[in-house]
């Protein structure tokens, strides 16, 4: 029996500042192990924080956020969203990252909404669909670049 389609969105802070080789690292990480898991998603990383949303199988998906919360990389960890979903939103990647601290990534149309909006549960938490508006801002039809 194939597990229900669930996404889950959360914010961090991150342990510490993440420079660029810590950032290809994550993700080269992630993307295996969510490869091997069936779950897709998008990480975005902004003044050492973190916003996710990780989409699949249930059981995928709270497997892989069980063991996001506990990677010592992470504190401070707030889920915004956690729903049964209809259909994948970033179904052709295992694991895109964007480096909102990079000034070309605050060019995207509709992104000055959020520009001095830190990623933060106190910003996102009451209005979870802010957190998808900002995620679907940098969805493009190739896996973006940071």
């Amino acid at each position: 029996m194939m597990s229900k389609l669930f996404r889950m969105a959360y914010v961090s802070g991150a342990a510490v500042t993440f420079n660029r080789m810590m950032l290809v690292d994550l993700l080269e990480e992630a993307g295996k192990r969510n490869a091997a898991a069936g779950v897709t998603g998008m990480l975005l990383y902004k003044e050492s924080r973190f916003m996710q949303m990780i989409e699949g199988p249930e059981s995928a998906v709270k497997a892989t956020f069980g063991r996001i919360s506990r990677d010592p990389r992470h504190h401070g960890i707030i889920v915004l969203l956690k729903e049964a979903a209809p259909k994948r939103i970033f179904p052709d990647w295992f694991m895109a990252l964007r480096d909102l601290d990079l000034p070309k990534h605050q060019d995207v149309p509709g992104y000055g909404e959020f520009l001095k909006t830190p990623l933060t549960g106190k910003e996102f938490a009451a209005h979870p669909s802010r957190c998808e508006r900002l995620l679907l801002l940098f969805r493009k039809e190739r896996p973006p670049e940071f």
